[in-house]
């Protein structure tokens, strides 16, 4: 086991990033350099969708077309290079804690609120020593790297979900559970359904709050109290 103040990082590696900055901006380059003659030819065909802007780019002339769409096409690679790497989670871990950064927003636990770390599908669960969940986000490293790092420093990291027995699926008005934890249900089940992953998120907190951890298997809801032993 380490000192505690030597980190292992997950997520994107160098060569990642390098690619991840310098492939979008130079395809929406060169997009963008052929897209005066891409228009001039689509507005030749009538069932190419867009005419009206097609027709509008194809009757612009002049040498410096290419040059401004050219332009227009970096910076638009260079946006998406920033928000995908905005929104791949960075993991940083010690003996000590574990910082992840996601949305360029942090959090940080310390190993004695982790009681155990597993992957769910491609999802990274930390739990907590009441069971509940404390995080739950995508990584981009493969599992056996994170696997491999949570166990190099000291974590207790399993092959599954300890309680995954005790999921029960929520159904309208379950009888375990009051009216108003049933209420945020039937809301997520609604987030869901509209493929609103930020509501679904915001409400899966808080029923935590409330004592209780949501497992999703498609758009089906499971659920199970805190406190209990695996």
């Amino acid at each position: 086991m380490n000192n505690g103040m030597e980190y292992s990082d997950i997520g994107l590696s160098a060569s990642d990033r390098i690619l991840v900055w310098a492939v979008p901006p130079l395809l929406g380059a060169v997009i963008g350099w052929f897209i005066p003659a891409i228009a001039d030819w689509a507005t030749g065909l009538a069932w190419v969708p867009f005419q009206g802007p097609l027709e509008l780019i194809a009757s612009i002339q002049g040498p410096w077309v290419v040059i401004v769409t050219a332009v227009l096409g970096l910076l638009a690679g260079m946006i998406l290079s920033h928000v995908a790497i905005k929104e791949s989670l960075a993991v940083r871990l010690s003996d000590k804690e574990i910082k992840l950064r996601i949305h360029e927003v942090d959090h940080t636990f310390a190993r004695e609120e982790v009681s155990a770390v597993f992957l769910d599908g491609k999802q990274l669960v930390l739990l907590g020593n009441e069971g509940q969940e404390l995080y739950r986000e995508k990584p981009e490293a493969k599992r056996d790297v994170v696997a491999e790092a949570f166990k190099r420093h000291g974590y207790s990291w399993r092959d599954r979900d300890p309680f995954a027995d005790h999921y029960v699926r929520w159904v309208a008005d379950s009888p375990g559970l009051t009216p108003s934890m049933n209420a945020l249900f039937l809301a997520r089940e609604k987030a869901m359904e509209n493929e609103d992953k930020k509501d679904a998120a915001d409400l899966r907190q808080e029923l935590s709050k409330l004592g209780i951890t949501v497992r999703d298997d498609g758009k089906k809801q499971y659920w199970r109290q805190h406190g209990q032993r695996p």
